[in-house]
């Protein structure tokens, strides 16, 4: 290892960051799925983000970053075939805010619960803190926008929550830790108890 190029690298990050890094890597939070979450009772009108270009295109089959492939489940959530970015979008499940999303409601649903099945907790790429960060948020506003996710789903997302809350990228900063806060935010507004 270069010595020289390292401290170059270095000096010029914060204190937290260095020792972010250091924490990040070595700890692993243990998390038990919570038995029971409650959803705060919604007093006002949803108003529907923006939406998104549609990225499911059939039920296994994926277009990001001008890239469409299949995906067999459940190994395509983390294949090693794929470029990492092109994985990550994946994982964000920004189709549930999509062009059309009220016709793939069942596509959504199935999509959801293999993740839950495909990804044991704290492992692969969909449980890294931006993906976890960004998908957290789009499964809320989904349920918001009048899909009932079942209780296997709603305490997989608080279980994610509960996650997310001890990987906080205090490391990188920036965008990353921007929406890690953003989905803390949403999550303490949509449950009582997490």
């Amino acid at each position: 290892m270069n010595f020289l190029r390292l401290f170059r690298t270095v000096r010029h990050l914060r204190p937290v960051q260095v020792y972010g890094r250091l924490w990040f890597r070595l700890y692993r939070p243990r998390i038990g799925y919570k038995l029971s979450v409650v959803e705060r009772t919604v007093t006002g009108e949803w108003a529907p983000p923006c939406q998104k270009e549609t990225s499911l295109i059939a039920p296994d089959r994926f277009r990001f970053l001008n890239a469409e492939h299949d995906c067999k489940f459940p190994g395509g959530w983390n294949n090693p075939r794929r470029d990492k970015l092109w994985l990550y979008n994946l994982h964000y499940f920004d189709d549930l805010q999509a062009k059309g999303a009220g016709n793939r409601k069942d596509l959504h649903v199935g999509l959801i619960e293999t993740w839950i099945r495909g990804n044991p907790l704290g492992r692969g790429n969909g449980w890294e803190p931006y993906p976890t960060s960004l998908r957290i948020v789009n499964w809320i506003k989904w349920a918001l926008a009048g899909n009932k996710p079942s209780s296997k789903i709603k305490k997989n997302l608080a279980t994610q929550v509960r996650w997310l809350r001890r990987r906080l990228e205090v490391h990188l900063l920036g965008n990353h830790l921007f929406a890690n806060a953003k989905a803390l935010v949403f999550a303490g507004l949509y449950f009582c108890d997490d």
